[in-house]
């Protein structure tokens, strides 16, 4: 499994970078309005595969602005569903509800169009600290959820439609981090700070209004 989600994810980037330097005569119009107020909502979904865990899923919302015909800033709201490694116990049923804010740069400034991206983010993330303390019984941890932060960089493509609907595809990684308080059977409380970094492959719809 964890091999066919490597090969999948290599195989979108490799995708969009290819895709995107072969489809610079696309000009079809959908969200290279030059109107710098113009603002941008998107919705997807795809994979996400955590480097230390198992095969999940996610889904996004973002609000973009236009800075110039090239380049936008981001809200975004992301949710994660996944397995992962927590106190060294594996396998752990997590979710993530992450606040993101990133740059995109789109190498042209009409028709189809692949970008790249960097942003930052803060996370809370929720997991199952029953499962925890079964898989490793020296560990009293103090509450199922921890708070989160990180970075993302992306290479993407983006296609018009028409009408100011545009697809786009994205290929991600991220380095995610969480800091969580547990405390030693013959101990007390201590801070620990756990990886939950990964790969993501998505793609959804936009819409300019």
């Amino acid at each position: 499994m964890r091999r066919l989600a490597l090969r999948y994810l290599c195989s979108l980037v490799v995708g969009l970078v290819v895709f995107g330097s072969f489809s610079k005569s696309g000009e079809a119009k959908g969200l290279n309005s030059d109107d710098s107020d113009s603002v941008i909502i998107s919705a997807g979904g795809g994979i996400f595969y955590p480097f230390k865990g198992k095969l999940g899923f996610n889904g996004v919302v973002q609000a973009s602005g236009k800075i110039s015909s090239q380049e936008r800033m981001n809200l975004e709201f992301e949710y994660r569903k996944y397995e992962t490694e927590l106190f060294k116990a594996k396998n752990i049923d997590t979710q993530s509800f992450i606040l993101r804010g990133f740059g995109q740069y789109f190498f042209f400034p009409h028709g189809i169009s692949p970008y790249v991206g960097l942003g930052i983010n803060l996370a809370v993330n929720v997991f199952d600290e029953n499962e925890i303390e079964r898989k490793r019984s020296s560990v009293n941890v103090q509450q199922g959820w921890g708070f989160g932060y990180g970075i993302m960089g992306l290479l993407g493509i983006e296609v018009p439609l028409g009408g100011g609907v545009a697809f786009f595809g994205e290929g991600r990684v991220s380095g995610d981090f969480q800091v969580s308080r547990y405390k030693k059977r013959s101990g007390g409380n201590k801070i620990r700070i756990e990886n939950l970094s990964g790969l993501t492959g998505m793609g959804g719809i936009r819409l300019r209004f």
